[in-house]
């Protein structure tokens, strides 16, 4: 009995290494600019004429599973969101902002919602370690419209915001923003070889279970 339990177990868990995906695990935020206080009907307003972004840094390959933030007031169409590549975690982006679409790594439009709402939109990519942007905006990717970006929560540290404004000096250029609570989210799950190699050691730790009841049954 013990012999065919510890077998059982072990090829059981050594199917589940095989077929794991990050899909089996559950996201949840991997990254935040501010926690959700649900109060806010939005003040920073995301347009084709205003860009809003902020820096994030990833210290291992990461399955990125979804992007948002606290929105709210100023619907009007579609946003878009859209991560893009720094060189550093304070760093700007290195393309002009009319250049996003052919620098974005994701994107994904999206209508924003009139009343306050903590929105998480998917988007799924793998990203190596390293400073990336995510980057909210209209006027690229189809987005057509404009919305609420809130900023009436609760700041987590000192996100490195930035921003693009079509009329402020030559009008096609990135600059740092200070953008006091406003909540940005992006959430992930672990990398998919990471979980196959835990539910693989398992699997050898039956293994070796198995051989050694083995062995001492041969010695008795």
């Amino acid at each position: 009995m013990h012999k065919i339990g510890a077998v059982a177990a072990a090829a059981c868990l050594m199917s589940l290494a095989a077929t794991v995906t990050p899909e089996a695990a559950k996201a949840g935020i991997i990254f935040s600019t501010a926690d959700y206080t649900g109060v806010d009907t939005g003040e920073y307003v995301v347009s084709d004429t205003r860009y809003f972004g902020v820096a994030f840094t990833l210290d291992k390959t990461t399955q990125i599973a979804g992007v948002g933030g606290q929105f709210g007031g100023y619907p009007s169409g579609t946003i878009f969101a859209a991560i893009v590549p720094l060189s550093s975690a304070t760093s700007l982006p290195s393309f002009t902002p009319s250049e996003i679409e052919a620098n974005s790594l994701a994107d994904v439009v999206f209508a924003a919602p009139s009343a306050t709402t903590d929105l998480t939109e998917k988007l799924d990519i793998t990203l190596s370690a390293g400073s990336y942007g995510l980057v909210f905006g209209s006027g690229a990717f189809g987005a057509d419209g404009w919305g609420g970006l809130g900023g009436d929560n609760n700041s987590i540290g000192s996100p490195n915001f930035f921003t693009y404004l079509s009329y402020d000096l030559d009008g096609n250029s990135w600059e740092t923003a200070s953008m006091d609570g406003a909540r940005i989210t992006i959430s992930g799950v672990p990398e998919a070889s990471t979980w196959a190699m835990m539910l693989g050691g398992f699997a050898g730790l039956g293994l070796l279970g198995y051989r050694a009841s083995r062995k001492g049954a041969a010695i008795v």
